[in-house]
């Protein structure tokens, strides 16, 4: 019998150990920028942060999913007027 060869390296998972997550869960949010739910939707509500539920078309229940950059971005803007306060 002849033995298989192959031609291309079989697939392997990625190591993503360093990359920043585009979006995230409550618990993401709350490991990575310590703000609670509550905090995130209140921040959602005005306006401040971004998000989105995802759910099945007559599903009461889904997923909450946060725009991480726009939570990077806006602790971000929180540090410059902060810093301009200061001055």
């Amino acid at each position: 019998m002849k033995k298989l060869e192959m031609t291309i390296s079989p697939v392997e998972p990625g190591n993503f150990t360093g990359a920043k997550k585009e979006f995230g869960r409550d618990r993401d949010a709350d490991t990575i920028f310590s703000l609670k739910r509550g905090t995130l939707r209140n921040l959602h509500a005005q306006g401040k942060i971004r998000g989105v539920l995802l759910r099945v078309c007559g599903q009461k229940s889904g997923v909450r999913l946060w725009d991480m950059a726009s939570i990077r971005d806006f602790i971000q803007s929180e540090m410059e007027a902060d810093m301009k306060e200061a001055q």
